[in-house]
């Protein structure tokens, strides 16, 4: 399973994976901080997207996607 999403840049997000494509749709559909689990799936997903750029994750446990980049 793969997700792109273009952005208005060069490069697309890109995520790859059930998981991972679940957070990047769902952080694109509501750009607003979310609250995530702590469960080995979902940061591992989370882990990706943060490696690849294409979230933002702040000191409450809360992500959004990071269109600024």
């Amino acid at each position: 399973m793969k997700l792109t999403i273009y952005h208005g840049t060069k490069i697309p997000f890109v995520a790859v994976g059930k998981n991972q494509c679940n957070l990047l749709n769902f952080a694109y559909k509501y750009p607003n901080w979310h609250s995530y689990a702590t469960d080995k799936s979902t940061m591992r997903a989370l882990n990706g997207l943060l490696k690849s750029n294409c979230v933002i994750v702040n000191q409450h446990n809360q992500f959004k996607i990071n269109l600024g980049a």
